[in-house]
C-alpha cells in the first residue's frame, strides 16, 4: 500500500514529527556547545588552558574553539528557526491545505535563515581568525583569506525562494478560484 503525501497518517504527518525530534536534538546540541564553552571559559580564568581533543578534530586553541562555539551556535539556532517554519508547512500539509499564504511566507524566511546561517558560516571564521591574528601577543597577524562558498546552499536558498513564489502564486490562484462562480 502506497503512503498518502498529505492528511493524517501520511509522509508529511512522519516528516512532521521527524522535523520536531530534529528541533530537539538541535536544542540538545546548542545546550552541549554552551556546556563547552562554559567549561573553556572556566579553564582559561583558572589558567589551566586545557582544551578539547576531539580525535581529528582539535581545539588547542583559543581561537579554534571560539570559531567552534560560534558557528555551532549559529547552526544550532539556525536549524531551530528552520525547524519551526516546516513544523507549519507539514502541518498544513496534514491538514490538506497547502496553498496558503503563510507557507509561501514560511518557504521565503527559511531561505533567507538557511542563507543567513551560511553566510555567517562562511565569515565568522575568517573573522575571529583575523581578531586572534590582530590581538596576538606574538604580533604574527594572519592573513586574509577569502571563504569557501558552498554553492548548492546558495542554489537551495534560490530554490527555496523561487518555492516561495510558487506557494504565493498558487495561494492567489485559490482565493481566485474561490471568487469565481
Amino acid at each position: 500500500m502506497l503512503m498518502r503525501a498529505t492528511g493524517r497518517g501520511s509522509i508529511s504527518s512522519f516528516l512532521k514529527v521527524a522535523v520536531d525530534v530534529a528541533w530537539v536534538v538541535a536544542c540538545a546540541l546548542l545546550g552541549f556547545i554552551w556546556i563547552i564553552a562554559a567549561f573553556a571559559i572556566y579553564s582559561l580564568v583558572t589558567g589551566n588552558p586545557t582544551f578539547l581533543d576531539l580525535g581529528q578534530y582539535r581545539l588547542n586553541t583559543p581561537r579554534d574553539l571560539t570559531i567552534w562555539i560560534a558557528i555551532g551556535s549559529i547552526l544550532c539556532i539556525g536549524v531551530m528557526i528552520i525547524c519551526a517554519y516546516l513544523r507549519g508547512v507539514f502541518e498544513t500539509l496534514v491538514a490538506r491545505d497547502p496553498f496558503v499564504p503563510e507557507n509561501a511566507r514560511r518557504f521565503a524566511a527559511i531561505g533567507i535563515v538557511l542563507g543567513v546561517m551560511e553566510a555567517a558560516g562562511m565569515f565568522v571564521a575568517t573573522i575571529v581568525s583575523l581578531a586572534f591574528g590582530v590581538f596576538a601577543p606574538t604580533g604574527d597577524g594572519v592573513a586574509f583569506r577569502f571563504p569557501n562558498i558552498n554553492w548548492p546552499v546558495w542554489l537551495a536558498v534560490l530554490t527555496l525562494l523561487v518555492l516561495a513564489q510558487v506557494f504565493r502564486e498558487g495561494a492567489a490562484m485559490r482565493e481566485e478560484q474561490k471568487m469565481t462562480i
